[in-house]
């Protein structure tokens, strides 16, 4: 019998080990293939039948980490969809190590003394058992390996029934019936144990001789009710197969509940009674045994499905889909395939919203939960409306995205130059940020391919800021783009052309004042000795005084033809320092007055000299002077200067005169 135990350790150990590595097999594969299935499920009225083996745990006097096996089936009904009734049942074995512990030695020696594995007397000792109790021969730890058989009705509360992960718990009466197998043990003729079953007498040694007792275990005592409490889960791969997965551990009642390893609290209470001297306290509690199982389901007797569509009825109405019809949506995929393989919208057609049906992204390929499937920021509609291929981001290979073309840059995806202007659309939007669908981004003439040979920025109507397009620089003046002022006279080119001067002269009116401190470089300087240092054509002002109010000016020398209101040229000439006074002072505002002499009527003289104020006034208006500073008056003869009496007198009378009216 010894050289039996090494093999029934290796076989315990060796179940636990496969009932794990199977439990998590058969986790893993169910777990990769329920994820195929979203459940809005009703086990209601459904059938279960199911087969499941495991690990079994043994708990009493002898509790350690061995483990036996077990099969068992089971069968479920489900009354409502959260509870249903089981009934199962198997059988399998339970593994210990029976070894002597010393709260309770005498017991255990006054029990196994006659195991040959332990010290091996063959008679019952006449003197104190504590004697065999300390030899060490009765501490040697012996493998026992026990058979039992259930049946039990429970009752199964599920958690989530409408979900592909279900956990439940569960709960209930049964009957065990186990086998201890030192209970049919002899040896030598002579039962292994002192006290069994089946109400067997035994002799104890007391001080008033040998008395023979009665077990008080009846046969059928190790036939006991159980109350098994269980928790586990179902793992649904498909809508009639299920994983199982359950433990469960179970209290023992009854007289034999403390026997399953030969050794329990009845022992001790019949050698008591007995009038041994040596009489020990009862310390033991009622053994237990748990168990461990993984299997498969089968569910019958469920739900119809009227539309062939692979979903129960029950199923699609709890989903919103219709049981009539296979494809709700009309998309053109049936709703099983929607729900279980695609795990599209069974109730829209265009589940990711990117117009292309789910069926015609299923063709093509694409993913149909997905609005852009290769994430270049074009929609899957967007992908095949422009042409672009929708699992490469970069249909054109010119390393800008197919979105950014189309949203961003407004270029062709599918063209690497989309304005065929020589620049790919990389080059103008990342290195010259110019327009990619435009041959001439800054509109300056010249398109953007040639500026970059040329060297200026095909995004800028203007690249040397002198105030003229690239284009009319190379193509109308021919100065230099990329030089702001080409004669290097401190006036840009810009400028100079504005000014009617020559880019390439440093002086080019030949005044001798250069065109970047001429402020008139398109004309000579006047040199008369008033600022003849600004560049500009001048005359003298009629003073360099400042002016003031109701200051009054005479402008001399201008003339008029005899008895009209023409200026003669003489007196354009004369009314420039009335020009430059206005000029030197461009805050003041004017009254312009007309004088003539006494000669003629009154009336006539005061309408002539306003006619000469109006002409005097628009000649000045032509030069560049504000009208709304200029206002004219008609004096007629009513202001002399001299005696109309003689000529002289009268040359003096016919004048024109500036009179201050304001000065800002």
């Amino acid at each position: 019998m010894m050289r039996t135990l090494p093999h029934i350790v290796i076989s315990g150990r060796g179940l636990m080990r496969s009932a794990l590595l199977l439990g998590t097999l058969l986790l893993m594969s169910a777990f990769a293939t329920a994820q195929k299935v979203t459940y809005g499920w009703n086990p209601q009225g459904m059938l279960v039948f199911g087969a499941d083996g495991g690990i079994t745990k043994y708990f009493g006097e002898f509790t350690d980490q061995n483990f036996g096996g077990v099969g068992q089936g089971h069968v479920k009904f489900f009354i409502l969809p959260e509870l249903g009734i089981q009934l199962n049942g198997g059988m399998g074995n339970y593994v210990y190590n029976r070894r002597l512990r010393d709260e309770f030695k005498d017991v255990y020696t006054r029990q196994f003394f006659r195991d040959p594995r332990l010290v091996g007397l063959t008679e019952f000792p006449e003197d104190d058992f504590s004697t065999y109790a300390d030899d060490p021969a009765m501490r040697t730890p012996v493998m026992e390996t026990d058979k039992l058989w259930f049946v039990e009705g429970r009752v199964i509360v599920n958690l989530f029934p409408s979900r592909w992960f279900n956990p439940y718990f569960s709960t209930g009466v049964g009957l065990m019936r186990y086998e201890n197998s030192n209970a049919n043990r002899k040896v030598d003729g002579t039962p292994l144990l002192n006290v069994a079953f089946g109400r067997k007498p035994f002799t104890v040694d007391t001080p008033d001789g040998v008395v023979t007792r009665t077990s008080t275990l009846p046969a059928d005592a190790n036939t006991l009710p159980v109350i098994p409490v269980g928790l586990g889960f179902d793992i649904l791969i498909t809508e009639t197969v299920a994983l199982n997965a359950d433990i469960s551990y179970r209290f023992l009642i009854g007289e034999g509940n403390d026997m399953m390893d030969g050794l329990g609290k009845v022992v001790q209470e019949n050698f008591n009674t007995a009038g041994r001297v040596d009489r020990t306290k009862s310390t033991e509690n009622p053994d237990s045994w748990a168990s461990f199982t993984v299997g498969f389901q089968i569910y019958l007797f469920g739900h119809s499905d009227r539309d062939g569509d692979g979903l129960t009825d029950t199923r699609e109405e709890s989903i919103g889909t219709d049981p009539l019809n296979p494809d709700t949506d009309g998309d053109g995929l049936n709703d099983a395939d929607e729900i279980q393989i695609y795990g599209t919208d069974a109730l829209k057609t265009d589940t990711d919203d990117d117009r292309l049906t789910d069926a015609e992204e299923v063709a093509k390929k694409t993913d149909p939960r997905n609005a852009d499937t290769d994430g270049d920021g074009l929609t899957e509609g967007e992908e095949f409306a422009h042409g672009t291929d929708p699992f490469d981001t970069d249909s054109d290979k010119d390393g800008l995205t197919d979105g950014d073309e189309v949203h961003k840059w407004h270029s062709d995806p599918l063209r690497t130059d989309s304005d065929a202007d020589g620049l790919p659309d990389t080059d103008e939007v990342l290195v010259h940020h110019s327009d990619p669908r435009s041959r001439d981004s800054d509109g300056d003439g010249i398109e953007d391919a040639r500026e970059v040979e040329l060297r200026t920025d095909p995004a800028a109507t203007d690249s040397d800021g002198d105030g003229l397009s690239d284009g009319d620089e190379i193509l109308k003046y021919n100065t230099d783009p990329l030089k702001s002022d080409s004669d290097g006279d401190g006036r840009s080119d810009g400028d100079e052309i504005a000014a009617g001067a020559d880019p390439f002269l440093g002086d080019s009116d030949g005044d001798g004042i250069a065109d970047g401190s001429d402020e008139c470089p398109g004309e000579p300087e006047t040199r008369n000795g008033y600022r003849d240092e600004d560049g500009c054509p001048d005359a003298e002002p009629l003073t360099t005084e400042p002016l003031t109010h109701d200051m009054t000016l005479v402008l001399e020398g201008v003339e008029f033809d005899q008895a009209s209101a023409t200026l003669t040229p003489d007196a354009k000439n004369a009314l420039q320092s009335a020009i430059q006074t206005l000029r030197d002072n461009p805050g003041v505002s004017v009254e312009i007055g007309g004088h003539t002499d006494s000669r003629g009527s009154a009336e006539s003289n005061r309408e002539l000299s306003t006619l000469r104020a109006e002409a005097v006034k628009t000649f000045l208006v032509t030069e560049g002077i504000d009208p709304s500073r200029l206002s004219v008056r008609g004096y007629g003869e009513s202001r002399p200067r001299a005696s109309n009496a003689n000529a002289e007198g009268r040359a003096l009378n016919r004048r024109i005169e500036l009179t201050v009216q304001s000065n800002d």
